[in-house]
This record gives structure tokens, C-alpha cells and sequence, in this order.
């Protein structure tokens, strides 16, 4: 694996894990779904892949709103869907 901060901007190792009233929500890139035992998790029965978008080459101050919105509104104009996951350190788009 690669040191943190060192990754390739092709290929980012992602997980994201969420609980919300009581349903846990999963998600991560390809590789990372790799190091799970094949027959654990419950996966979009479509086989749709989603990309990743990170928002801005740096943190996001707290003053930038609308940037969602920004993204949000082309993306549901021409039907295609997209999940926002916001970080500590980044934000990122799944479309």
C-alpha cells in the first residue's frame, strides 16, 4: 500500500462508512471490495460502477458554499445520478 498523501490520482483508495438510523451504508473503490470475503456484502444487483470526482486540488473552506449545487444541478439535468461524500480534508462526487 501507499504512504498517506503519496496516492495516484487515477487510482485513490476509497471507503466510506455510514450509519443512519440503524441501516449501514458502504462504500468503496474496486480494490478495497477486493479485501472482503466475496459472498459478505450486498452489492447494487445492476453491477454499476460508479467515478469519483474529488472536488478542488485542497481542503474547502466552510465560505464556499453552492459548490453541491454547482455540480449537482447539470448532472440531474441530464438524468445522470451522482452521490457527494464530504470529508475533512476533501469533497467527492460518485457519478
Amino acid at each position: 500500500d501507499a504512504a498517506p498523501g503519496s496516492q495516484d490520482l487515477d487510482s485513490i483508495t476509497f471507503f466510506s462508512f455510514s450509519l443512519i438510523e440503524g441501516y449501514i451504508s458502504i462504500v468503496m473503490d474496486a480494490d478495497t471490495q477486493k479485501r472482503f470475503p466475496s459472498d459478505l456484502l450486498l452489492t447494487s444487483s445492476t453491477g454499476e460502477l460508479w467515478r469519483m470526482v474529488r472536488i478542488g486540488g485542497q481542503p474547502l473552506g466552510f465560505d464556499e458554499c453552492g459548490i453541491v449545487a454547482q455540480i449537482a444541478e447539470p448532472l440531474a439535468a441530464a438524468d445522470i445520478s451522482a452521490y457527494y461524500i464530504s470529508t475533512f480534508n476533501f469533497d467527492h462526487a460518485l457519478v
